[in-house]
């Protein structure tokens, strides 16, 4: 952002809107909440779009499935276990491969069944990609990074497979004017690429 007009608006409004519409959720540190599933809005990881300016200020303005025609609202995760897709041992398994993916200790025999199930049963290769990377032109997070909103130890996982994920963001636009969601947007922007 070479802005320093948009810079210093955005820093003189930005943080006092975070405090009071945000931080709840995200963190006062904006370094999000498992316990929610919000996410880390300082780092370079999104959900939608790319963390451009532009993408953040339509995810402020519509949310995400807020009910908003525009919202972000095309995909979510289903209940793998609620819905009986996949059995416990199942989804411990595609929690063993994740690991596998992310580099961290895993099973060997387990992660192998939870490659098989990841690309066959759990048909999660649809929305997260043959290579477990995302779309993030639907939310689907990159399942490499080794970022996870909800918690990334395998309980926390297991959870979110088992469970699913149907996590709502408001739509500001009703409750904010342009001018404070342009700096809000700014200031989201200037966090997540200040590293």
């Amino acid at each position: 952002m070479d802005d320093p007009s948009l810079m210093r608006f955005a820093g003189t409004q930005a943080g006092a809107l975070y405090a009071q519409h945000c931080a709840a959720c995200h963190g006062s540190d904006m370094h999000g909440n498992s316990a929610l599933g919000a996410p880390d809005l300082t780092d370079a990881v999104w959900l939608y779009g790319t963390g451009s300016l532009y993408d953040i200020e339509r995810t402020l303005l519509y949310g995400i499935r807020s009910g908003e025609d525009q919202s972000h609202n095309e995909a979510d995760m289903p209940a793998f276990g609620l819905r009986g897709i996949l059995s416990p041992g199942q989804i411990r398994s595609v929690v063993q491969y994740l690991l596998q993916l992310n580099g961290r200790p895993y099973e060997v025999e387990a992660a192998n069944d939870g490659r098989a199930l990841y690309a066959g049963t759990g048909n999660c290769a649809d929305c997260h990609g043959p290579d477990a990377r995302g779309n993030n032109d639907y939310g689907a997070p990159d399942l490499t990074r080794n970022v996870w909103n909800s918690g990334g130890d395998p309980e926390a996982l297991y959870t979110a497979i088992y469970s699913g994920q149907h996590r709502i963001m408001p739509a500001w636009r009703r409750t904010l004017s342009l001018e404070q969601i342009r700096a809000l947007a700014t200031y989201v922007y200037a966090a997540s690429h200040s590293k």
